[in-house]
């Protein structure tokens, strides 16, 4: 067993912890027993991805879980760490055209699931139409997994930080007035845009795909705030793996850069703020500023590891329990490796019901971008103005009217305390 640093922060909440979710959506019907002999081939690879949470004293561990893992076809999300899964805290399971992981964010992060289904689609495309597809970039079962893959990015220890160069940042922005932090349901709108159109786009303004949705959607948040005196803040989600040194771990190792829209902003060109966007990045991104994120994340966890009950280590967890990130949260989990059999795949979808303000998830995928805007309240202005700032730009959209949905809580906080008798 092994015990669990860098994802405690998604651990000892009072309801469990809401699953995520990464899902692709394919052109044609799934196929059930393509899709299993798929993950057969695929948790050979990722064993690390097999494993169950076993609770120890107050401590969470990760152990070996011998149940095989079955893809099921069925319309619900189960709750991830409980019986209908084996325990997994990875669940595999299907619909007509979707093939859906969805992942406890105490085993890894988003950039930690993806290699996963990047090889469960490889496995799968090529059972089901019978091809010989490219693996460029897909780690096969003819790899041997390596140990740096499971390693914890966040040690006990302190990083070195040179307070002379660090930069003022901020963080805390305009609330959207519909933030709640007891939402009653999560809902969320697809958008989809053309990948090769959106990146033109980007690039013929100096921006990144992601740094030009932080400006276009803040541009239509301060469009229907505009009175407001406090800045759009998008915080924005980074992989922290390499700064860290452990740039192929699954573990969870992010952190948040945030670019402030201010009216001063506003009135800017796209160009200027892009320029600006990019060199705010660059300093955040500098080892003083990253070292500081990180020894942030040390210290939580040395706090956690220093209470000595399970009560203590849930009371302390309590602060995050109704924490809302201003203004909004931007998350990019990357583009999709999926090579040749692209053209079997619609459109690929990251999302979760745990949030309480704005959450925006951006997947590339064959030759489409998803853009899931989750959001904890029933108005859904901020997503039809966005899909507004894109059509402006001459960027076609297809898009879905907002629905409710509920990635269900975990089980692992009431079972993981009986899975030492038989570990």
């Amino acid at each position: 067993m092994k015990k669990i640093r860098s994802g405690q922060s998604f651990l000892y909440r009072a309801q469990g912890y809401k699953g995520t979710v990464l899902e692709a959506r394919m052109k044609d019907r799934v196929d059930g027993k393509a899709l299993q002999t798929a993950l057969d081939h695929t948790v050979r690879r990722f064993p690390d991805l097999t494993q169950q949470l076993v609770l120890k004293g107050a401590d969470y561990y990760l152990a070996a879980d011998q149940a095989p893992m079955k893809a099921t076809e069925t319309l619900d999300l189960r709750p991830l760490g409980g019986a209908q899964v084996d325990y997994h805290l990875v669940d595999v399971t299907f619909t007509v055209n979707a093939i859906r992981i969805s992942f406890h964010h105490a085993l890894c992060d988003g950039r930690g699931i993806k290699p996963f289904m990047e090889t469960l689609l490889f496995y799968y495309c090529s059972l089901k139409y019978n091809t010989r597809f490219s693996a460029e970039g897909i780690h096969t079962v003819n790899e041997f997994p390596d140990s740096s893959e499971t390693q914890e990015p966040i040690s006990t220890l302190r990083r070195p930080v040179d307070s002379r160069k660090l930069i003022p940042v901020i963080t805390d922005g305009f609330q959207l007035p519909e933030a709640t932090a007891t939402p009653n349901d999560c809902r969320c709108t697809e958008i989809q845009v053309d990948q090769n159109n959106f990146v033109r786009y980007a690039k013929e303004h100096g921006a990144t795909p992601a740094i030009m949705v932080a400006m276009m959607l803040s541009h239509a948040i301060w469009k229907l705030h505009s009175n407001t005196a406090r800045p759009i803040v998008c915080s924005m989600a980074v992989d922290l793996r390499a700064a860290a040194g452990f740039e192929h771990t699954r573990r969870n190792c992010t952190g948040s850069f945030y670019l402030p829209y201010s009216t001063q902003v506003a009135h800017s060109d796209q160009d200027e703020t892009s320029q600006e966007y990019r060199s705010l990045i660059a300093a955040q991104r500098s080892p003083n500023m990253v070292n500081k994120s990180l020894n942030m994340q040390t210290e939580l966890f040395n706090k956690l590891d220093s209470l000595p009950t399970f009560t203590q280590k849930q009371q302390f967890m309590s602060m995050f329990d109704h924490l809302i990130i201003n203004t909004y949260v931007l998350s990019y989990v990357g583009r999709m490796q999926c090579n040749d059999f692209a053209t079997h795949i619609d459109s690929v979808h990251l999302y979760s019901s745990d949030v309480k303000g704005m959450t925006v998830n951006m997947t590339a995928a064959a030759d489409t971008i998803s853009f899931d805007v989750l959001q904890g309240f029933r108005n859904d202005a901020y997503a039809k103005a966005f899909i507004e700032e894109l059509e402006q730009a001459g960027i076609a959209t297809q898009s879905t009217a907002t629905f409710s949905f509920d990635t269900g809580h975990d089980e692992s906080c009431v079972t993981a305390s009986s899975h030492l008798q038989h570990v």
